[in-house]
C-alpha cells in the first residue's frame, strides 16, 4: 500500500519547487539584462550614427539649393 504525503511535505515539495523555477527565472532577467540590453543598445547607437549622416547630407543639399537660387 503506496504512503500519501502529508500536507506538509506536499508544501514543502511545492516551495522547493518554487525556488527553482524562481532561479530560473532570476537567471533569465540577468541574461536580458545584460546580454540583450547590451545588444539593443549598441543597434540604437548604430541607429543614431546614420541619421545624423542622413541629416548632415539633407543640410547640405538644402544649403546648396539655396546657394543656387540665391
Amino acid at each position: 500500500m503506496r504512503k500519501l504525503k502529508s500536507v506538509s511535505q506536499t508544501n514543502h515539495d511545492e516551495i522547493l519547487m518554487m525556488k527553482g523555477e524562481m532561479k530560473l527565472l532570476k537567471k533569465d532577467i540577468s541574461i536580458i539584462k545584460n546580454n540583450h540590453l547590451r545588444h539593443l543598445d549598441y543597434k540604437i547607437t548604430q541607429i543614431q550614427k546614420v541619421l545624423w549622416v542622413v541629416f548632415a547630407g539633407v543640410t547640405a543639399n538644402i544649403i546648396h539649393a539655396l546657394n543656387l537660387i540665391g
